[in-house]
């Protein structure tokens, strides 16, 4: 998810001589509400590998501070949009843009989504505690 006008904000910033500190500890303590909220919603299955892979990072790409949340585990995808004719009906989350065939053959099983609930119950406090940490540092460089 992307946040509306903070390049604009982050100069202002920059002028008032902070520096991208406090937007990537904002960020950082976005991602790690949306990692645990995904942890919390992912199938614990046998060994609970799925829900200890999900992963919360913060790197700057040009210029831009990117939060993400992740799993590495080949499976993630199956779990999350379900696999087979089960899966191509679950009702949520969004079907998979990438190569993610549904097998008409196979029963398979349902979508077992837990990173889109994650993001999509998040997107206003995401937003909230990002700016709750640049409100600290402009009050901390002197304003209101």
């Amino acid at each position: 998810m992307a946040m509306q006008g903070m390049d604009r904000l982050m100069r202002k910033l920059a002028r008032l001589g902070a520096d991208k500190e406090a937007m990537k500890r904002g960020i950082h303590k976005a991602t790690i509400k949306v990692q645990g909220d995904a942890k919390g919603l992912a199938p614990v299955g046998d060994t609970g590998d799925l829900r200890n892979s999900i992963k919360a990072q913060v790197t700057e790409e040009r210029g831009k501070i990117i939060g993400e949340v992740s799993t590495n585990l080949e499976y993630a995808p199956y779990v999350e949009f379900g696999t087979g004719q089960r899966g191509q009906a679950s009702p949520a989350p969004p079907k998979y843009d990438g190569d993610l065939s549904y097998r008409q053959d196979w029963k398979g099983m349902p979508a077992q989504p837990f990173m889109f609930p994650a993001a999509e119950q998040n997107k206003t406090i995401v937003s909230d505690i990002v700016a709750a940490e640049l409100k600290k540092e402009i009050r901390r460089l002197g304003g209101r």
